[in-house]
């Protein structure tokens, strides 16, 4: 933006004071990052920043017409500032590395819990072939997203993703299809226990977020929750009442919902070590997951 503000300055009968403008706009923009607290927060600031560079740009494209300038030598100049940047370059790779390392932790955590799920079904005697075959070639598949992501592509990480979204789906309906088998008072018992599986999970994860927070937020008190929901469903459950063990497993799957999105707030607002950052989303992902197929069957 500087440097297109400096060469329309260059041109004759030019008014670079609405770009300033958007300029200074953009940077108070950029200046809210830090304190952004949640993905809604986020997608919003975000928004705000394009509508910013939207408005440079077209008030970039009415002066440079008016000053007769040409395209060719902005670009030219753009492309000098911006080359060898030392501190752009440092920004470039500080995305492109949490990207990756984000990607890759929230692939990772999706198989893991992945795995549990076909575990707890084969367990208890059902046929997980199929969606094992599909799991397996979808973790074979790590290093094509981990190539993909070095390379810094766009298309490559599009084609990439595209084709790992289609083996995600197909293992999602053959799971759907194992579970349909599964009496109900089985897959009850088998949500309860997965649910105590990420409770386990959880208690770690707040116990690591106390050792640096003194207050870890909504993450403690649904935490808290799930956990007595979950004895209920299981008090339920064992008196034979199918029916009325739907009620609060429904209430775990809110539960867990919940969960999630304290932990993803808490890894957003929070200045945490990068390692307990990525184990926050990993975790939100597991607890998602796990909502997910405990709808599909409720």
């Amino acid at each position: 933006m500087k440097t297109a503000i400096t060469y329309v300055n260059t041109l004759f009968s030019t008014d670079t004071t609405n770009m300033s403008a958007d300029l200074a706009a953009f940077q108070a923009e950029e200046a809210r990052i830090p304190a952004t607290a949640s993905d809604a927060d986020l997608s919003s600031l975000i928004a705000d920043m394009k509508d910013t560079t939207a408005l440079f740009r077209n008030e970039t494209t009415v002066q440079v017409t008016v000053g007769q300038g040409k395209w060719d030598e902005l670009e030219q100049q753009i492309g000098t500032a911006t080359a060898n940047n030392p501190y752009l370059l440092d920004k470039q790779n500080a995305y492109w590395n949490t990207r990756s390392t984000g990607t890759l932790a929230d692939f990772d955590a999706w198989v893991e819990n992945s795995q549990h799920v076909l575990d707890g079904l084969k367990a208890n005697g059902f046929d997980t072939t199929t969606a094992q075959r599909t799991l397996d070639g979808i973790s074979f598949d790590r290093p094509d997203i981990q190539s993909a992501l070095g390379s810094r592509s766009e298309t490559a990480i599009a084609s990439a993703s595209q084709q790992l979204l289609s083996q995600m789906q197909a293992f999602s309906g053959q799971v759907t299809a194992v579970q349909e088998q599964v009496p109900e008072g089985i897959q009850q018992q088998f949500f309860i226990d997965q649910g105590y599986r990420v409770v386990e999970r959880a208690d770690k994860v707040n116990n690591d977020l106390t050792m640096i927070l003194i207050d870890i937020g909504p993450a403690d008190p649904a935490l808290s929750q799930t956990k007595t929901d979950l004895a209920s469903a299981q008090n339920v459950l064992s008196t034979g009442n199918l029916g009325a063990a739907r009620t609060p497993l429904r209430l775990v799957r809110k539960d867990l919902v919940d969960l999630a999105q304290a932990y993803r707030d808490t890894a957003h607002s929070a200045d945490l070590p990068p390692p307990l950052s990525a184990e926050l989303n990993s975790m939100a992902i597991r607890l998602d997951d796990t909502a997910d197929q405990m709808g599909a069957a409720l």
